[in-house]
């Protein structure tokens, strides 16, 4: 998504702008009082360990590569929940009489967020491609094969990682650049118009198709998983 669809969409959730309010901090707006997000609320089956017990550049390499791509992804993972339950607490801050507080600790937790994903994006990446060209190593079709597709799934599931990481910073940036002391929230942050709106357009995960990006990710790293447990079984050895 680009950056100006994202500023357009959080406009349609912030107030209409009046006149600016008299604020004061409120101790309650800690970031405490937010939503911390529920660990089950999105179960998965753990992902096997890739280990491999033939000594070969080939099977080394599976081991390696493939390990060092998957374990960041799911680190990334357990960011995206961390962040779910942040844009719950952001579709339903205007609710509240400190929403101002509320949406200052939300955008200095998005941005530490967005912050990490970022950082994990290009080694991730070129762990893949070093998988994906350790294909070479072994002269046997199906084994070459095999290591293509596991680095495929691990791509696709890369690609969804980086789309919603760059949506996720596109927002975090709207955020920085929406002035929230501008005006004050009318009730429930709709106006009478909002309130005709179906609620999907003022949800900001399914304007971000939140669900449908982390349902992606998890089935292309489950299926990169396979193969390459697979391979460690089939042609290295496992233990």
């Amino acid at each position: 998504m680009y950056l100006s669809s994202l500023v357009l969409v959080f406009a349609l959730m912030l107030p209409v702008p009046t006149t600016a309010p008299s604020v004061s901090p409120s101790p309650s707006a800690s970031p405490g009082s937010l939503t911390t997000p529920d660990a089950s609320a999105s179960p998965r089956t753990p992902l096997k360990t890739i280990v491999t017990v033939k000594s070969s550049p080939y099977c080394s390499a599976l081991e390696d590569h493939f390990n060092s791509a998957l374990v960041p992804m799911i680190a990334n993972d357990r960011v995206f929940t961390t962040v779910d339950g942040q844009l719950d607490d952001m579709n339903n801050m205007f609710k509240y009489p400190n929403y101002i507080d509320r949406f200052v600790v939300l955008r200095t937790k998005l941005l530490k967020e967005t912050g990490v994903l970022e950082n994990s994006l290009k080694p991730i990446q070129q762990q893949i491609d070093a998988l994906r060209n350790s294909a070479t190593l072994s002269t046997d079709p199906v084994e070459q094969k095999q290591m293509r597709d596991a680095a495929s799934q691990l791509q696709d599931a890369y690609k969804h990682q980086f789309q919603l990481s760059t949506d996720l910073t596109g927002l975090a940036q709207s955020m920085m650049e929406y002035n929230i002391f501008r005006g004050s929230a009318p009730l429930g942050g709709w106006t009478p118009y909002d309130n005709t709106l179906p609620e999907d357009e003022k949800n900001i995960k399914s304007y971000l198709k939140y669900g449908k990006q982390l349902k992606s990710i998890d089935d292309a790293e489950n299926g990169a998983v396979d193969i390459a447990y697979a391979i460690a079984t089939d042609h290295c050895g496992k233990q």
